[in-house]
């Protein structure tokens, strides 16, 4: 069995070793801790973001480009690109709020 202190320095080779269940154990706990970090960041986002603030967007699409917050959902926001066109629904952890 999957040996959660063990986990922590493995290579290559000793995940080769495990087996097809204990792939899917350590996959299913990989996927959990990346949406908690995931949830946590949008969290923190979203308590810094209020209507009318400048942000930017970590995305290829929106490199450069400076927004403001037209509104605020639940997941994502509403952004509004300032001297251009376009709006754009974006999810909380993209955004960093300029200060």
């Amino acid at each position: 069995m999957l040996n959660p202190l063990k986990t922590n320095k493995m290579n290559y080779s000793e995940l080769t070793k495990l087996s097809i269940e204990e792939l899917r154990i350590l996959n299913k706990k990989v996927v959990e801790v990346i949406k908690i970090k995931k949830s946590e960041t949008a969290l923190n986002v979203k308590e810094s973001l209020y209507v009318g603030a400048n942000v930017s967007v970590n995305h290829p699409k929106l490199s450069g480009k400076q927004l403001r917050v037209e509104k605020i959902n639940r997941t994502k926001a509403v952004l509004k690109v300032l001297n251009g066109y376009g709006t754009y629904t974006v999810p909380m952890n993209m955004i960093s709020v300029n200060v």
